[in-house]
């Protein structure tokens, strides 16, 4: 990798996620949730589960399954609706992303019911497995751990890099590969301290006014 020349960004910008393949970086923390996508319409069964940490690319692979499939994401609104029933026979491929945060069990329930009447597919997303989640409804909860899961895996080097240069393109600062080096040594290995470390790095860099070179990089992490 090239040093890269290192932008300054005087204004904070929030930028909506573009959710397509080349903004998704395959390694084998991930590899097995890529096979999910790729094996589908060939499920072994017709509701899958995709699990994960915050920031570990699930609603990204759930959004890469909606371009393919144009399911539609639904949520606690959609799982309370009277007309469940005629909203899944229209709409057969379905995704609830974060279903461990789901409160209408009822639904849910239901949704899983109708997808297998309707011969439909629907990917759930969550940040644990369902054995781990609060459900009040034994049935449910019963339904859930039966089904097929993927674990996205903590990220491996490779991953952690690619994340990194993501994040920081994202905020439009180019960083330079030593300081980059540095950083992937002295930041919490996971998904989530990709995000912390970038917003804690961006923020300094604009409150200072000053590029990220490897010394203000020190400097914010008191190294």
């Amino acid at each position: 990798m090239k040093p890269a020349p290192v932008v300054q960004l005087a204004f904070d910008i929030s930028l909506d996620p573009i959710y397509r393949w080349e903004n998704f970086y395959i390694s084998l923390s991930n590899d097995e949730a890529v096979s999910l996508l790729q094996r589908w319409p060939r499920w072994d069964n017709r509701v899958q589960l995709l699990y994960g940490p915050s920031g570990s690319g699930r609603t990204h692979i759930a959004h890469l399954w909606r371009n393919e499939s144009r399911a539609s994401f639904v949520d606690d609104s959609v799982l309370k609706l009277d007309y469940l029933a005629e909203y899944v026979c229209q709409n057969p491929f379905l995704i609830v992303d974060n279903a461990d945060e789901i409160s209408c069990y009822k639904g849910l329930f239901h949704l899983y019911n109708l997808i297998n009447e309707y011969q439909g597919y629907l990917l759930l997303t969550a940040k644990t497995p369902p054995r781990l989640w609060n459900i009040a409804l034994p049935d449910l909860a019963s339904r859930l751990q039966s089904v097929p899961a993927t674990q996205i895996k903590a990220p491996d080097d490779d991953l952690l890099c690619a994340l990194l240069i993501k994040r920081f393109s994202d905020l439009q600062l180019k960083v330079p590969e030593n300081v980059l080096n540095y950083i992937i040594k002295h930041m919490q290995r996971s998904y989530e301290g990709v995000q912390e470390m970038t917003t804690l790095l961006n923020r300094t860099s604009l409150e200072l006014r000053r590029n990220l070179t490897l010394p203000l990089v020190k400097q914010i992490l008191d190294l």
